[in-house]
């Protein structure tokens, strides 16, 4: 086992180096003892040696060590020393007289505390004049010395302690917390022990009920991880007890835990063992640093009892498992008691796998799992002194074994080595595994015989799992399972050794073989005759996931001919189509299942696939047999599809239904898909047309009466239209083409309101009066129904009853145009009047004018030398400026920075233009130092244009009042551009 780093007090700074080399109070002959090195055995002994003060020499008597701190005992002539040692630190040891507590009393046994700070030594009497007694030693330490206290705790005067039972949840370095005290008289005892106070003692149970011998050999106390349910056990010598309770959080004594069992409700769990012994021993295992035990062992008089600690809150047993070690006492018996006394093992320690027993002359190890010895070791009394006792640090793991005269280290090295080997042999799989996990040639063989029981308990599948995990010849596994009926383990073993294949130039070609094998199998499972649709389902649904395994679609692509040549072999169309599907081979899937004439596979296989040009080459084969279907399919795909590309499939017509589709799809692509072909637009208009006029009107409407927005070809429109006797929508296409004249003489060969409602369409009312006067003449000529021609004139404003009269005879009464006539002239005598009001108006509004333009010439403006400019208040007469009517002054150039922003950008072009040829007109001038009338004149109407463009309105009383509604910024992405 490997040694864990023990704890240091947290005032000692490290050391560095071994602790062989540092610490010269310790040393081993065979080197440090917590180094772990390999070795052969499990166990090995070394020697160790404590650098003994000289005044403290003598013979060992006693030794326990916790947390690395070692507690020894030396005694020389009636003189006890007793001496304290941190093994991997070098600190002078701890150390103190205890003749002065002992007289008339001798040392039984010791008992030290999980942090090595507190030391209970329990005395008997050497004489009936005194009674049993005990002393506590508390041991305090510096970063150069040590401090060990004694006490005698006299509130325990009579009571033997023969057991301690330390809190290593409340105990700490100053305080042990509340402990658990057993005496020889079987009772328990509960106290508080620290270097200042003590608390008092309280009986808590009474194991002896009044017997004057009956010794406690054994106490633990525990608590189950994660809960609060505290566990007691004792050990008596032919007795094991277990108490168990659930304690508040924050109780801090242990007399709550017997409560229930003083009152009587409940009772101990016990378990007798009939014994020859006087004593019996309790051991605990818990790896390093954990503070819960795993394994229990109770040496009693049947031998050694092992097994394991509940760690469940609500479990009512303790104790769980129950495996009995045979010591063989019974065949020592007739032996006298020196003999017995060899025979019969003192103490022992447990470990993770081992029970080390010490007897009189030697120790031994036994394997807890086949209770064999491992190890063996005898012990020269005459060389290295009486054996006394062995002992093993719960906080490191170390073992410890002394005699009078010295001290041994028992080093274990990989304890478990061996452990798969015993699991494997008592048929535990799982154990044997896991514990050969790191070593892969113990792990071989653990496999390969755990394949062969499962292969002979006829567990065929777990066999196969486990023979793929194992070096056997690929060749023998596969023969094994070949001749079984059933070819599932076959084929697991296959997959299995499969997984572990890679695809390197090495192993290609054997997986290739291996996947073309497993294929053939499957197949074979699959089209088995005989078998259910539910057997085939099942194998189907894992073939095909077996199929879509990656490295099987990666070498089944690779090698798609070999696969295919194999699934065809075994006639079973629809994975030969899976296949190809899962090679994306889509248009040989498809051309096999339309040769087959399995229409609903093949358009349900063209709907999986993404490749779109094998819709344009399969639609018209599927449109011929399942035309609602294909035409789905189609609708499914929307825009993905070029719409003109799909035409060759439309054109499948020979059926009502088909024809029904295909209208279906075009309206889709019309509507929906908004396409603007004129193809597609033609071939529904032709099919509405013949099949469908009611719903060619609708389409018309829809498309609009703007001949540049249409998608169809209007002219074609109106030939098949005309051809085909649609004659409302002849009329409705020869209005779009302007062509009115024609259409209303159509509408009124049919219809005499559409007629109307056509010649009232045109917006040039001379062409709408030439329309009406058709409409009147179809009307009136030949009938002279004068009511005919009456109404005529209500329905269009533009007729005249002059414009009707040409069209009835000669010798038509005037009587019956009376009322016509009177109403005609009735209306140009009121058009005359308002004619005359028109004219008066305008004379008047002519005079007003002339009048203003008077006053405007005698209107003047006076100029003072204080005037400013409305825009920069400066002087106005130092600068050119304008005065407008309203009183508003302004210089010419502060006039053009502001009203040059409010221009349009025509009329910016052109002021730019006028100034740069007037600045050409003046270096002309000035560079000939005379000018001409022609320049003067060209001068003069420059100027006037430059001023009737920035002055044709007063800035404050028209422009900005003209763009109050105009935003402050008109092309926002140049301004978000120039602030970026």
């Amino acid at each position: 086992m490997a040694q864990t780093k023990a704890t240091q007090p947290k005032f000692l700074s490290r050391i560095e180096g071994s602790p062989s080399s540092t610490n010269t109070y310790v040393a081993t002959a065979g080197g440090n003892p917590f180094e772990a090195d390999e070795e052969e055995e499990i166990f090995s002994k070394r020697k160790m040696t404590l650098n003994v003060p000289s005044n403290c020499s003598g013979d060992l008597q006693h030794l326990i060590v916790a947390k690395n701190w070692l507690w020894c005992l030396f005694t020389a002539q009636g003189r006890y020393n007793l001496l304290r040692f941190f093994l991997p630190r070098a600190i002078p040891p701890g150390q103190v007289v205890l003749d002065k507590y002992l007289t008339g009393y001798k040392i039984s046994n010791i008992f030290l505390d999980s942090t090595g700070h507190h030391l209970i030594i329990s005395l008997v009497p050497k004489s009936a004049a005194v009674s049993a007694d005990f002393l506590y030693v508390h041991s305090t330490e510096t970063t150069t010395a040590q401090q060990l206290k004694v006490r005698r705790i006299e509130k325990f005067k009579d009571h033997e302690i023969t057991a301690v039972a330390f809190n290593t949840y409340h105990g700490k370095e100053s305080t042990t917390g509340s402990i658990l005290l057993g005496t020889s008289r079987g009772l328990i005892f509960e106290t508080e022990l620290g270097a200042v106070n003590d608390t008092q003692r309280r009986q808590l149970y009474d194991l002896g009920l009044g017997l004057s011998k009956y010794p406690i050999n054994g106490l633990e106390l525990l608590r189950v991880p994660n809960s609060n349910r505290w566990i007691v056990v004792a050990a008596t010598p032919d007795s094991l007890y277990s108490f168990d309770s659930t304690l508040r959080p924050d109780e801090r004594s242990l007399q709550p835990l017997f409560t229930s069992y003083v009152n009587g409700e409940r009772e101990p769990n016990c378990e007798k063992q009939k014994t020859d012994l006087s004593y019996s021993m309790l051991r605990f295992f818990a790896p390093p640093n954990s503070k819960y035990p795993k394994q229990w062992a109770w040496l009693c008089g049947a031998g050694i009892r092992i097994g394991e600690l509940s760690i469940e809150s609500s479990c009512n047993a303790t104790l769980l498992g129950d495996t009995l070690i045979h010591l063989d006492f019974d065949k020592v018996k007739h032996l006298s008691y020196e003999e017995r006394r060899i025979h019969v093992p003192r103490s022992f320690v447990l470990t993770e796998y081992h029970a080390v027993l010490l007897y009189a002359d030697h120790i031994k190890a036994i394997c807890l799992l086949n209770q064999e010895q491992v190890y063996h070791e005898a012990f020269d009394e005459g060389r290295v002194g009486k054996l006394l006792n062995i002992e093993r640090d719960v906080a490191t793991g170390a073992i410890y074994v002394y005699t009078d005269k010295s001290m041994f280290t028992l080093k274990i090295t990989r304890e478990e080595r061996d452990i798969w080997r015993i699991y494997l042999n008592k048929g535990q799989y799982e154990l044997a595994t896991a514990h050969a996990a790191e070593v892969p040639e113990n792990l071989q063989l653990v496999l390969a015989q755990r394949a062969e029981a499962a292969f002979q308990d006829g567990a065929y599948e777990v066999a196969a799992n486990y023979y793929a995990e194992t070096e056997e010849t690929f060749e023998k596994v596969c023969l094994k399972f070949m001749v079984l009926p059933d070819k599932r383990p076959i084929i697991s073993y296959v997959k299995k050794r499969l997984s572990r294949l890679t695809t390197s130039d090495g192993e290609g070609e054997a997986v290739k073989a291996l996947i073309i094998w497993l294929i053939d199998l499957y197949l074979s499972q699959i089209n088995m005759p005989g078998r259910d649709k539910s057997w085939r389902e099942s194998w189907q649904m894992e073939y095909d996931e077996f199929m879509h395994e990656s490295a099987v679609l990666e070498c089944t692509s690779r090698h798609r001919t070999e696969v295919q040549q194999l699934i065809g072999q075994h006639a079973d169309p629809h994975n030969l189509a899976q296949f190809a599907i899962s090679i994306s081979d889509y248009d040989q899937v498809i051309g096999q299942q339309l040769k087959a004439a399995r229409y609903g596979e093949a358009l349900q296989t063209l709907c999986k696939q993404p490749d779109l040009t094998l819709y344009y080459k399969y639609g018209p084969q599927l449109m011929a047999q399942l035309p609602r279907q294909t035409i789905d399919a189609l609708m499914a795909q929307g825009s993905k599809l070029e719409v003109d590309k799909v035409v060759p499939t439309l054109i499948v017509m020979d059926t009502p239904e088909q024809r029904e589709q295909v209208m279906r799809y075009l309206e889709f692509a019309v509507y929906k898909l908004n396409t603007t072909n004129d193809a597609i637009h033609n071939y529904l208009l032709h099919l509405y047309a013949k099949h469908e006029p009611k719903l060619l009107m609708k389409y018309l409407e829809i498309q609009g009466r703007d001949e540049s927005l249409v998608h169809y070809d209007i002219h074609y429109a109106l030939k098949v239209c005309t051809e085909l006797d649609v004659k409302v929508a002849c009329v409705f296409l020869q209005c779009l083409l302007c062509m009115w004249t024609t259409a209303v003489d159509l509408a009124l060969q049919f219809d005499m309101q559409l007629a109307k409602d056509t010649a009232s369409k045109p917006q040039d009312d001379e062409m709408r009066r030439k329309l009406w006067l058709r409409i009147a003449y179809h009307d009136i000529k030949g009938t002279n129904d004068v009511k005919k021609a009456l109404s005529l004139l209500d329905e269009c404003d533009l007729l005249r009853i002059e414009d009707l009269l040409p069209f009835f005879s000669d010798f038509e009464k005037i009587d019956n145009f009376k009322e016509a006539i009177c109403k005609a002239l009735k209306n140009y005598n009121h058009r005359i009047q308002e004619l005359q009001r028109e004219m008066s108006d305008s004379r008047e509004q002519s005079e007003l004018v002339c009048k203003e333009l008077r006053q405007l010439r005698a209107q003047r403006i006076g100029m003072g030398p204080q005037a400013v400019c409305d825009i920069c208040d400066l002087v106005l007469l130092v600068k050119p400026f304008f005065v407008f009517i309203c009183g508003h002054k302004f210089h010419s150039d502060c006039l053009e920075k502001q009203v040059l922003p409010m221009l349009s950008k025509e009329r910016s072009r052109r002021l730019a233009m006028l100034k740069q040829e007037m600045e050409t007109l003046m270096a002309q001038t000035i560079a000939l130092a005379s000018h001409t009338a022609e320049q003067q004149t060209k001068r003069t109407e420059l100027k006037t244009e430059i001023e009737e463009i920035l002055a044709a309105d007063c800035l404050y009383c028209g422009l900005l009042i003209e763009t109050i509604d105009q935003p402050f910024v008109d092309d926002w992405d140049q301004v978000n551009v120039e602030w970026e």
